[in-house]
Formats: structure tokens, sequence, C-alpha cells
């Protein structure tokens, strides 16, 4: 069984029971929503509009108590300066699509909108545009995804493990570390929505990006991914959500199932805004003191400083040369809090702000309040030239 969320400190004799009970495993990708069938087309020859470009066709999609929806269209074609938008009602989610999408396919995922009504508009220009023998404009949609109200983890044994306090905080409480690299991933796989973390790295392809393989592992998924950075608290312990900025997936590039890890790229240069980390083939030591900023269930992101909330002690690496189940020595163990969605997270060298890890176990064998990660001296090596690797 998988544990969705795991906290520092337990009693010994509880500890020693869920060693027993549950075995290692790759801390869970968050499911957060749902495909279902949603039948959808505009007109074939829908009105023409102005120079202006109104809205000319509308319609609503409606999932009653959805937290989100996402739209699929198996397929869009409009002609030059025609634009379909998909919108929240208050217009605070605003989506724009021309041509034949972003995937120069007519097939593709759309951005999600938050709440459960999403707003289509076509927006035509004053030629009438109309089906013939040769070209059909408009769209079609298949599916829509839809988001589960509550993002509480599920009630189920060993789905919630809790180690004394939680130590996280607002990522707005430690601007030194810095966290903007850091993305909320969500994406969808086998006719579900799911989320983790991923962050920019530093590569030999613009805006690469880092998370788990047990995130995801190929093109397919890549090609749904909505990359949102800056998603967090404008203040420490405040109640604003900062503005965010979203990229769609680029190009898979590798990934590996022994060091669980997936390398791809986003589009439109997140970096030149957001920065990139650079990781580290530095083998990391007991002792060393680390950083976890992630997106714990999909939500906004938080970083682990300390293993408590009375913040007596500081993160830090526990174990290292370890397996965990995985290629052999090619672990970290750390008592940082995690949860189901921080899979992907970046372990920070608090020292030089380096990636010593790649976070993506929560709870290992040998004690079930350590998380677990994949250094990346090893990943380094796997990767080769898609990573530009420091030695310190």
């Amino acid at each position: 069984m998988a544990r969705a969320f795991v906290t520092r400190r337990l009693g010994s004799a509880c500890a020693l029971v869920l060693a027993a009970s549950l075995p290692v495993a790759a801390q869970t990708i968050r499911k957060v929503g749902e495909e279902r069938p949603y039948e959808l087309k505009s007109p074939a020859d829908y009105p023409p509009g102005d120079a202006f470009r109104a809205a000319t066709w509308s319609e609503k999609i409606v999932s009653p108590g959805a937290a989100f929806l996402r739209v699929h269209f198996e397929q869009l074609a409009l002609p030059s300066g025609d634009y379909l938008t998909i919108s929240s009602p208050d217009g605070s989610d605003f989506w724009t699509y021309t041509d034949k999408g972003p995937l120069g396919t007519g097939e593709f995922w759309s951005f999600s909108v938050e709440g459960d009504t999403a707003i289509l508009e076509l927006h035509s220009g004053p030629v009438t545009r109309s089906s013939d023998r040769d070209v059909s404009y408009g769209f079609s949609v298949d599916r829509i995804a839809y988001g589960f109200e509550s993002l509480e983890p599920p009630d189920e044994p060993g789905a919630k493990i809790v180690c004394g306090t939680d130590g996280r905080r607002d990522a707005a409480c430690y601007s030194s570390v810095g966290t903007d690299r850091i993305a909320r991933l969500s994406f969808q796989k086998s006719g579900s929505s799911y989320v983790c973390t991923g962050w920019l790295v530093a590569g030999s392809n613009s805006s690469t990006m880092l998370t788990n393989n047990h995130c995801f592992t190929n093109q397919t998924v890549v090609n749904t991914v909505q990359a949102r950075f800056n998603y967090q608290r404008t203040s420490c312990g405040g109640s604003t959500t900062a503005t965010t900025s979203t990229y769609a997936g680029g190009t898979f590039l590798r990934t590996n199932s022994s060091l669980d890890y997936t390398l791809f790229t986003l589009k439109n240069n997140p970096e030149a805004t957001w920065g990139e980390y650079t990781a580290t083939s530095k083998a990391p030591s007991v002792g060393l003191t680390i950083n976890f900023p992630q997106h714990p269930g999909g939500g906004l992101k938080r970083v682990g400083y300390w293993e408590d909330s009375a913040a007596s002690v500081r993160c830090k690496i526990n174990a290292t040369n370890q397996s965990y189940g995985y290629a052999s020595g090619s672990q970290v163990g750390y008592g940082c809090d995690s949860e189901g969605g921080s899979s992907g997270s970046p372990i920070l060298d608090a020292g030089t702000g380096r990636v010593i890890a790649l976070h993506h176990l929560g709870g290992v064998s040998s004690s079930p309040c350590l998380n677990g990660g994949t250094v990346m001296s090893r990943v380094c090596t796997s990767a080769g030239s898609l990573l530009s690797c420091a030695s310190n």
C-alpha cells in the first residue's frame, strides 16, 4: 500500500507495526479527478462575426459539484483569425486555442477551469465559415475530466501516516530557499486526472522538467501536462493565492523505473521567467541539512524545512547508500514531511541550493517515518548529456 501522507515522529512500538505491515512503494501520485464521455459539436457552418471577432457561438459545460473541468477535443480546426476560448464564468481562468490546437493535430486536452462550469465560445471574423468537400471548420468534444470536490487523502489503511506534527510551511515563509522553479503538474492518465510535483533543471534542452517515473512515462501523457508555477500563498501564513503561470507539456525525453525519474520539456520557455535548478553529482552525507519544496496533495506549494511544527528539528539526511527496493545504493532517507502529490519534488542541499535527490518514497521499509529519494548522482549518470550536473 502506497502512503499518501507522511510526517515525522511516531512511538517506537507503532513504528514497528507499520514497518511490518507496509511494504516500500513509490509515494502515491494523487488522483484528483475522473474522465467521462461528453459529446459536443459546434455547428458545421457557425455564424460569421465582425472585425472585432466577438463571440458568435457559445456553449456551457456543467458537471455539478466538480472542483475543476478539463475538456478533451477529438478535433479542432479553425481558419486563420478565428479562435476558441474556454473560461470559468467569472473569467479568472481563460484559455485561448487557434488553428488545430497546441499539438497541431486537432486533438488535445484543454487546460483546467476551476469550478464545475466551463464556457466555450467561438470567435469569428466577418467571413462565413462553412463545410465543404475539402475542409470542415469547428470542433468536436468527446469527453471531459471533472475534479473531485474533496482533496482529502482517502480514508483507507496506510493512506495517511502521521508521525508527530507537520513541519511544512508556506513557500512564502522561506523566500531564501528559491522555490520559483517548482511546478504543480496535473495530467491525464488511464482515464483519470492526477497531480505530481516537477521542477526545471539545467540540461541540454530548453525548459527541461524532472519528475518521477511513477508519475508518467511517455509522450502521450506529456501531451496532457499542465504545469502551474507560483501556485502558492503570497505571504507566510496568509490566505491570498499568488498569480500563477501555466505551461503545456512539450517533448518526452527519457525515463527510468529503477531510479524512478522522467525527463521532459515544457513549451514556451518557462525557465526564462522562473529559472532552473542545477543537479549535483555530489554524494550526500548523513546529517546534511536539506530543504524539501513540494506541492503536497496537489495543493499550494509548501516547504519542508523543519521536521516538526515546533520548528525544533531541522530537516536533514538520515540514511545514505540505501536501496529501498530500487537500484542498489541509489537511495537516501530523510525525515521531512510529505504527501501524495509530493512525488517528483527536489531535495535541496541547504548550503548550496543544488538538488541532491529526487523525492519519491513516503515511508521506507527500515522506518515508516522516513521518506526516500533517488540520489541525483545516479540520475545524472543515467540521463547523460540531457542533464548539466555540477560536481559540488
